[in-house]
């Protein structure tokens, strides 16, 4: 199991469950990965055992919500436009 971090800018009530969306994941793994940050489609869930890794939320200060979710990475996304390669 993985375990990554994210921040949320909204109330995370608002945020989508079980459905797809784009976020930036911070890799939690010890070693030299370590915080490192990748922008992703995924889907969260506030269930922990419905995906396959962990996702410990925060909201925009970095305040902890204090439970832990579940998030399921479907594609990395490149956000970097064609013309800036």
């Amino acid at each position: 199991m993985t375990e990554y971090d994210t921040f949320f800018l909204t109330d995370a009530d608002q945020v989508p469950q079980e459905s797809e969306l784009e976020l930036v994941l911070r890799d939690l793994t010890p070693g030299r990965r370590k915080y490192r940050c990748a922008y992703v489609r995924a889907r969260v869930s506030r269930d922990p055992d419905k995906y396959p890794d962990r996702l410990w939320p925060r909201l925009g200060r970095g305040q902890w919500l204090g439970e832990p979710w579940s998030v399921e990475v479907l594609a990395a996304v490149n956000k970097i436009p064609e013309a800036w390669r």
